[in-house]
């Protein structure tokens, strides 16, 4: 679907902090289908379908030190220094506090399990135009060493509803209102159980799914977990061939 405007507290971009700019560039345009465009006078990099932006991707920068390649997920708020304040008020952290960027502030938090993820304050016209399509998010989720403490944390917080997912698998449901923005695991089995809590990003993608596992293992992506057929559609978890993770999902598969 097209995206026009992010609502206050819905998730509205993801980005790549790159560790081989380059190579991940070459990995996600051509598994992806994905152009690029620069931001005239920002060094930022973002990642089009047709010419509608679906996510960004900027290089880690040297004095980051050994900061690994990571999916950032980001939620559009009104207010960066309020949203920190008051995430240390119900147990998060602030990992970086706000900070200036072109048109608007960001900052980085984390939900007392340790996940980090970003608040983006600048207007809810910005952010991806496209979401659950070919090419574009399709979902997000916190896999977390203390799920029901992070799912209190984001409903304080953002004002998210939490809803248990029906089935055998114990997962939450978080929503905006009656829309659900993402969703929360407790981190196990099948998992390693020494990766951190984490926000990972879905991508949509055009094709089956093993065609897409094949494809990203012979660009030297490695495939941790997969296939998996579930009622969202056949995915996989994969790292790029810098060690960042994503799931990619062909949603053609699904029946929800």
């Amino acid at each position: 679907m097209k995206i026009e405007q992010h609502p206050v507290h819905a998730i509205s971009w993801v980005d790549l902090a790159a560790r081989d700019f380059e190579a991940q560039v070459d990995f996600y345009t051509d598994m992806m289908g994905w152009s690029t465009f620069m931001a005239p006078g920002t060094g930022y990099t973002m990642f089009l379908v047709g010419d509608k932006p679906v996510a960004g991707i900027v290089p880690i920068r040297a004095e980051s030190g050994a900061m690994p390649s990571v999916w950032s997920t980001y939620v559009n708020v009104d207010d960066a220094d309020a949203t920190c304040a008051r995430a240390k008020e119900i147990g998060g952290s602030v990992f970086q506090g706000p900070f200036e960027i072109p048109n608007g502030r960001i900052a980085v938090i984390g939900d007392p399990a340790s996940a980090a993820i970003c608040v983006f304050e600048g207007g809810g016209g910005q952010g991806f135009k496209l979401y659950d399509e070919p090419g574009a998010p399709c979902w997000f989720e916190v896999m977390s060493h203390d799920a029901k403490a992070s799912i209190a944390f984001y409903e304080a917080l953002f004002g998210w509803r939490s809803e248990p997912m029906p089935g055998p698998i114990d997962y939450t449901i978080l929503n905006l209102g009656d829309t659900p923005v993402g969703g929360c695991m407790q981190i196990g089995d099948p998992m390693p159980a020494d990766i951190p809590s984490h926000w990972q990003v879905s991508f949509s993608i055009d094709g089956e799914i093993s065609d897409f596992m094949a494809k990203a293992s012979d660009k030297g992506a490695t495939v941790m977990m997969g296939p998996m057929e579930t009622d969202y559609g056949h995915g996989a978890v994969l790292m790029d061939p810098a060690g960042a993770s994503f799931v990619a999902f062909d949603r053609s598969k699904g029946t929800m």
